[in-house]
């Protein structure tokens, strides 16, 4: 059952992936929104490089966790938490972030019009994410992170449309399960292949 959701949920987003960005760029681009279309290609071009220094606190983070677990000490699950936390509320950061900027330039109603708005926050929200996760093709943990977000930017983006009482659960969703259950996941896993 989990397969055939997780099946189903991959379609939409790897229409997404491939062609979302594409198709909101060139309908941004006939409604003459070159200054959107200018910062998004900004974005996509230095956001690995601006997100590498933001992850660097991490790498202390993580040190810390590493030498906690090399000596069996229980605070190495705490550190290894907050690690994953500090990636995943990047990510979340990211997302508003790329959200709020493609909105900023958006002034009608929500309806048809707001796509490529939106398309176009996709590519800038969750491009970057996939670039690092290319880096590290066998890594599932980062495979499941990058997952997630997506299903819970796409669950967002979809909300938008329907109503704001849903927006608003789809976000509260989202910190939940992107800040505390995915660390979680995430170091459970860990944990387990380090057994084997």
């Amino acid at each position: 059952m989990l397969n055939k959701i997780i099946e189903i949920l991959s379609i939409p987003i790897m229409i997404l992936n491939f062609v979302g960005g594409i198709i909101g760029g060139i309908w941004l681009a006939f409604l003459g929104e070159w200054t959107l279309i200018v910062i998004g290609a900004l974005f996509l071009f230095t956001s690995h490089w601006i997100l590498s220094i933001f992850m660097m606190p991490n790498l202390l983070i993580a040190g810390i966790a590493t030498q906690f677990y090399e000596k069996k000490n229980p605070l190495g699950h705490f550190f290894g938490f907050i690690s994953q936390m500090y990636i995943n509320l990047l990510i979340v950061s990211w997302c508003i972030f790329a959200f709020l900027v493609c909105s900023h330039f958006y002034s009608g109603e929500i309806g048809i019009t707001y796509i490529p708005y939106l398309f176009w926050s996709w590519s800038m929200a969750l491009g970057p994410w996939q670039f690092f996760a290319s880096k590290e093709p066998d890594n599932e943990l980062s495979a499941i992170t990058l997952f997630s977000a997506s299903v819970f930017y796409l669950m967002f983006l979809i909300s938008i449309f329907i109503s704001p009482f849903l927006r608003l659960i789809v976000i509260i969703i989202f910190g939940i399960v992107q800040l505390i259950l995915l660390p979680i996941f995430n170091m459970y896993i860990a944990h387990k292949m380090e057994d084997y």
